[in-house]
C-alpha cells in the first residue's frame, strides 16, 4: 500500500545517495582485487523534519504510524532539486533501453540540456544524470547515468522531469515527541523499494 506524503512534509535537511550492490574479491596470494557489479543498486534517503506546531505535527505523526515500519511505501523525490538544473522541460520520451544500461537516449527539442546531478524518472526508475548533456539538432539527448537501469525500458516511455519519484520504505521506527507548545523535529531514513 502507498502512503501519501502529508502537506506538512517539508524536510529541513535532505541527503540522497546510492547503495551499490557489489562483491569484491581479493586474491590470497598477490592481493589483487576483482569487483563485480551485481546491479540492483538502490537509492537511500536521510532527511530531517523541523520542529512544528501541533497541527502539522499531528499530520507527521499519522504519516509515520501509517507507514507501519517497512510494511508500506511512500514516493519520494530529490527535495533539494525537484526540477532539473538543465533546460529540459515539456513532454519527452526515450529510446528502448535494456536492463543494466548506464545511459538512456531522450527525445526532446534540439538544444535542451540535462546537467550532472539532474534527476529524471522513467518507468518507475529514479535516475540521476552523470554528466552534462545537450540534445543534438535531431532532438536526441544521450544522458549518461550514475545508476544502471534495473528493468527494460520500452520505446516511447515518458521521461518525468518534474519531481520524479520512486517508492521508498521507511527504515527508522520513530515517533513525534510533543512538548509544551510544539513538537520536536524528526530524523528519518528510507531505502528505495526495488521489488515494486
Amino acid at each position: 500500500m502507498t502512503i501519501a506524503l502529508p502537506t506538512a512534509f517539508r524536510p529541513s535537511a535532505f541527503t540522497l545517495w546510492q547503495h551499490t550492490n557489489q562483491r569484491t574479491f581479493a586474491s590470497p596470494f598477490g592481493g589483487s582485487e576483482q569487483t563485480l557489479d551485481m546491479l540492483q543498486d538502490r537509492w537511500m534517503v536521510s532527511l530531517s523534519l523541523p520542529p512544528r506546531l501541533f497541527g502539522d505535527a499531528a499530520q507527521i505523526e499519522a504519516f509515520l504510524n501509517a507507514m507501519r515500519g517497512q510494511t508500506q511505501v511512500c514516493y519520494l523525490h530529490h527535495f533539494s532539486r525537484p526540477e532539473p538544473r538543465g533546460t529540459m522541460r515539456g513532454a519527452s520520451t526515450c529510446q528502448v533501453t535494456p536492463v543494466g544500461s548506464d545511459q538512456v537516449m531522450v527525445y526532446c527539442p534540439a538544444g535542451e540540456t540535462l546537467l550532472a546531478g539532474d534527476m529524471v524518472g522513467i518507468q518507475g526508475l529514479l535516475l540521476q544524470v552523470r554528466e552534462d548533456a545537450v540534445a543534438d539538432g535531431s532532438g536526441h539527448l544521450i544522458a549518461k547515468l550514475v545508476n544502471r537501469t534495473r528493468k527494460f525500458i520500452p520505446e516511447g516511455s515518458v521521461v518525468t522531469w518534474d519531481r520524479p519519484t520512486a517508492p521508498f520504505r521507511m527504515l527508522t521506527p520513530v515517533g513525534v515527541q510533543f512538548v509544551p507548545g510544539y513538537a520536536e523535529g524528526v530524523s528519518l531514513d528510507f531505502a528505495e523499494a526495488v521489488d515494486l
